[in-house]
């Protein structure tokens, strides 16, 4: 038997050992990294006047030194020091990509969908070439907030929405650009109903801590560095001893930020109240970002403060080096983009199949009654049925499927269609047909079309998680493709052609709409405790081809982290990229948190060659957040760990004795994993 690691769409650990322990000496050294060694030599050699002046990004000027441009800031650097004037978005709007049209930066659930830590890292990677030609040095990775946020961007649960957008900030990284982790713009935080968290309460860290924390945390942690922003839309003193979570519990050397007027709320006056600058330096704000017509707080504000007394120079030294800590950990100070792109305009980037993998690995097969799918050419004609709005789309994905060799049709219902007789007559005789559907709307047109008794597949094209499928009993194939984008076609046809096969899993609980009573996040935790099982679990996701086997499920504990080791093998006749997944939860008897994600592996299984994997999993995801010691606090009990391919398909369970134990918060980095064939 030889080991060796696994190439192609590599298997990664996504919690492995996330605030794992570490010996009394190792926290101090986390502090003492080469990047905060080098903030706090530099931030030293800055006189009082410059550190103050790099607490803010301000608009940036137009290159021949007229009106500000819209939605640029420049961090002003220190020249006589060698350090570069660096740009970057506002946070306060979402971030496009040069002149997109307005939509999210990245596919954000498709991608999330992939439950592939390389892809997101390759993500991260175009994504910074982008910001470098643009001249931008800074970029916001959303996905995870510091305040809960329900179910936002990046998916319902804060280890894979925390894992993907580390990853996403690991490539960026690599480009020299500062990802800074946080969710400000409201698209990422409404659910589809509406609905928006409420986010002005004060809260504590430490209540967070296993919660939005959590993905914050993980996201610094796998991306090896960065930045975060603290508050969201809510001001950033709402989250009461911040500063300490993050910089003594955790020992992250970077900076926080905070939007436009986050410090404090929108409307306060200006004058000679320092009141919100002694706020925003006790909550652990760094750097603030400056917005025309919004309250100056780390300005003038802060000058006043530090004459007074009240903000000693020591707190604003600490502060820079966070800020010169971050841009190191990037890079960016070595390596500044330079603005002769963002001044002459800018060269196309080089063509990548970026978005169509994000599809062809990300959209989920969640029926497959009659086996469908995929196409079979030999058994005649597919009809497309969409409405006028998604015909685009639709012409598109038919070419593919020609291509694929089907003899595929595509014909337009009018808007409202739905009732007997209102469907175009091409739909009687169809034997097969591909609906595209966008929302509830077409509902009726669905369920009509399947009464005719041909063979019905559905492919959602949004990012609607509470999406209503009255239909669902009467179809053959449902697909979650999410939100369209023209990329998706030829990935998306040769998914439904059988030229790839479906390997997507659910990154959000798919509800149909229906809530239990009083759930006010309906994530897959929330339908645990509820003791309801959804439409579609978090986690879900079928095989056209595949037939995995899970089994040898064993767990030992190895210091403060626990090791889980178990037997993937393939049953089917092809090849099928596995995600399984590993869940952990508390004893009965104690009044801990539910079962939750504790580690997955994303990995390709040829029929015939199992493979034995070992996943690392950190205890710190059964501990309670202990305060006073700045540690996670795991009961003594019986703890259990369960394995499948959804939060409810679980297979494989295994039970371990735990002592009553403390894991260090430290964050660490850690190697990658090794997949051992047998």
């Amino acid at each position: 038997m030889m080991k060796h690691t696994l190439t192609g769409s590599f298997a990664f650990l996504l919690m492995a050992g996330l605030f794992c322990a570490a010996p009394a000496h190792a926290a101090a050294a986390a502090a003492a990294t080469p990047a905060s060694t080098r903030a706090a030599d530099m931030a030293a050699r800055l006189q009082p006047a410059e550190q103050q002046a790099v607490l803010q990004a301000r608009p940036a000027p137009a290159a021949n030194g007229g009106e500000d441009v819209p939605g640029l800031l420049a961090w002003p650097g220190v020249p006589r020091l060698g350090l570069p004037v660096l740009r970057m978005p506002t946070f306060a709007t979402p971030v496009q990509p040069g002149d997109a049209p307005p939509r999210p930066m990245l596919p954000w659930l498709a991608l999330a969908a992939t439950w592939d830590p390389d892809l997101a890292r390759r993500a991260g990677v175009a994504r910074a070439r982008a910001e470098w030609l643009h001249g931008r040095a800074v970029l916001r990775v959303g996905g995870v907030d510091t305040l809960p946020s329900g179910r936002l961007q990046g998916g319902e649960d804060q280890v894979l929405a925390g894992s993907m957008a580390g990853m996403i900030g690991a490539g960026l990284l690599s480009g020299h650009v500062l990802p800074v982790f946080g969710s400000v713009a409201r698209e990422e935080q409404t659910r589809a109903d509406g609905a928006t968290p409420g986010r002005s309460a004060p809260v504590k860290a430490s209540d967070l801590a296993a919660h939005s924390l959590l993905g914050v945390g993980t996201a610094l942690e796998v991306a090896h560095g960065g930045a975060m922003l603290c508050g969201g839309m809510a001001p950033c003193h709402t989250v009461t001893g911040l500063e300490a979570m993050v910089h003594e519990a955790w020992h992250f050397p970077g900076m926080i930020m905070a939007v436009p007027g986050g410090a404090m709320p929108a409307g306060t006056a200006h004058g000679t109240d320092t009141a919100p600058a002694l706020d925003a330096v006790a909550t652990g704000v760094d750097m603030e970002q400056v917005s025309p017509g919004r309250p100056d707080v780390l300005g003038e504000m802060l000058r006043k403060a530090v004459r007074d007394g009240d903000i000693k120079p020591a707190q604003v030294q600490a502060m820079v080096t966070h800020i010169l800590a971050s841009f190191y950990m990037a890079g960016s100070l070595d390596h500044p983009p330079p603005f002769a792109a963002a001044r002459t305009g800018v060269q196309p980037p080089p063509v990548d199949t970026l978005l169509g993998d994000v599809e062809a690995e990300g959209a989920v097969l969640l029926q497959n009654e009659n086996r469908v799918l995929p196409f079979d050419p030999a058994l005649g004609p597919v009809l497309v049925l969409v409405h006028p709005a998604m015909r685009g789309p639709a012409d598109r994905l038919a070419d593919g499927l020609r291509h694929a060799g089907l003899n595929v049709t595509v014909v337009t219902a009018p808007d409202g269609a739905g009732a007997t007789g209102t469907l175009p007559p091409a739909c009687a005789q169809a034997a097969r047909t591909l609906v595209l559907s966008a929302s509830n709307d077409d509902n009726q047109m669905i369920t009509t079309l399947a009464e005719l008794g041909g063979h019905v597949v559905v492919v959602l094209t949004a990012d609607d998680p509470d999406r209503q499928m009255p239909w669902l009993d009467t179809v053959d194939s449902v697909v979650q493709a999410w939100a369209w984008r023209d990329e998706y076609a030829q990935a998306l046809s040769a998914l439904l052609s059988g030229q790839q096969d479906f390997s997507g899993h659910l990154p959000v609980t798919l509800t149909g709409g229906l809530y239990p009573p009083g759930m006010v996040d309906a994530n897959y935790r929330a339908f645990e405790r509820a003791h309801v099982v959804p439409l579609f679990p978090f986690g879900y996701g079928l095989s056209a081809r595949g037939r995995l086997v899970l089994s040898e499920l064993h767990v030992a504990r190895e210091g403060t982290h626990l090791n889980a080791s178990f037997t993937l093998s393939n049953s089917g006749t092809a090849a099928v990229r596995a995600v399984p997944q590993l869940y952990v939860e508390t004893p009965p008897d104690l009044p801990g948190n539910p079962r939750r994600l504790a580690a997955w592996r994303s990995v390709m299984v040829s029929p015939g060659h199992p493979v034995r994997l070992s996943v690392p999993v950190s205890l710190r995801l059964v501990g309670q957040w202990n305060s006073t010691g700045g540690n996670w606090s795991v009961a003594g009990g019986d703890y259990t760990l369960s394995l499948g391919f959804s939060s409810v398909m679980l297979v494989r369970h295994a039970t371990l004795h735990l002592p009553a134990l403390h894991v260090p918060a430290t964050l660490e980095n850690q190697p990658a994993p090794v997949v051992i064939p047998e």
